[in-house]
């Protein structure tokens, strides 16, 4: 089980505390966590005044190991004054928007036999307007093996697929005007936080990232023969093929890809030629799928696209081709 939620504060009620051993920061690592998905595209309650839902993200904070807490218990710590970094897609901007904090704050606490609690705090601007989000994160209990920063491998999130099926979002991210005190809840649609030490070393862990497919914030291109190209999301209307001149083509952001060394996309069972498969723009530990949709395809209606790497295969993403 785990669940992110982004609230106004977050409090622990946990055992008395035991003294925390940690390394010189002078040899210790640093720890990256990073946080990638796609919001679900209904808010689950509240405004989405920053037009945030369907939307991708990417977040990481970075600690050293050897950070010793600003507070802690026998099952808790509590780390301050951290650097986060990330990009958000909003509708309100033609480009992702850079969010930034160097006075991020993480908890980390064991201890409840269902769950592992990993929360991040932190106050940055979308949109410039100051916002206060905290992520709680809960994971399979174990996840976090002790109450310090560790690394750990890739935790699943999502999915929200709200309005449909009905039912609460497991994972959901909260975000706080501290001006009007009103809040936003979304879910997460899809997405994977991991903790990792980039540059190596005897307690690094290699993220053996999850294979998906993120149906929010993907693209239908269109290729005209006049030269222009249009784009739309691929819920907005079924794929129009259009006619004969048309090349038309769709955009997914997904995960575990980069590193992928065969890289096959079917849609309706038919393989398709994978146009890009790496990186994706603006969005760091996010990746990008493109993919052609050939002519024959044309009115085959409810149909699934299915990602397979290295012989893992992604939940399919059900478009609908006219």
């Amino acid at each position: 089980m785990h669940a992110v939620v982004i609230v106004a504060a977050a409090t622990f009620c946990l055992t008395a505390s035991q003294k925390l051993v940690a390394a010189s920061p002078d040899t210790a690592p640093n720890i990256t966590f990073a946080a990638t998905g796609t919001f679900a595209v209904t808010p689950v309650n509240g405004e989405d005044v920053f037009k945030l839902a369907g939307e991708p993200f990417s977040i990481s904070v970075v600690v050293n190991a050897a950070t010793v807490p600003a507070s802690h218990g026998s099952t808790w710590s509590k780390y301050t004054k951290l650097p986060m970094t990330g990009t958000v897609g909003t509708a309100l901007e033609p480009t992702p928007y850079t969010i930034s904090s160097k006075n991020t704050s993480l908890e980390v606490a064991i201890g409840n036999p269902k769950y592992d609690v990993f929360t991040m705090f932190a106050q940055v601007s979308v949109v410039s307007t100051p916002i206060n989000i905290t992520a709680t994160v809960e994971m399979p209990p174990g996840t976090l093996a002790k109450p310090l920063v560790h690394p750990f491998a890739a935790v699943t999130l999502g999915p929200c697929t709200l309005p449909a099926p009905p039912g609460p979002c497991v994972d959901t991210v909260v975000y706080t005007d501290p001006a009007t005190s009103a809040t936003t809840t979304l879910g997460i649609a899809s997405g994977t936080l991991v903790g990792t030490i980039p540059s190596g070393g005897p307690e690094a862990m290699e993220a053996p990232a999850s294979v998906q497919l993120h149906v929010n914030g993907a693209q239908v291109i269109t290729a005209h023969a006049d030269g222009t190209k249009t784009m739309r999301p691929v819920g907005a209307a079924a794929v129009d093929l259009g006619d004969s001149s048309n090349r038309v083509a769709l955009q997914f952001y997904a995960s575990g890809v980069r590193d992928g060394s065969a890289i096959q996309v079917q849609i309706a069972g038919h393989n398709v030629p994978v146009l890009y498969a790496g990186p994706a723009n603006h969005f760091a530990g996010l990746d990008e799928v493109s993919v052609g949709v050939p002519r024959s395809l044309a009115g085959s209606g409810n149909v699934d696209v299915e990602l397979t790497v290295d012989g893992r295969t992604a939940s399919p993403v059900h478009i609908q081709i006219q």
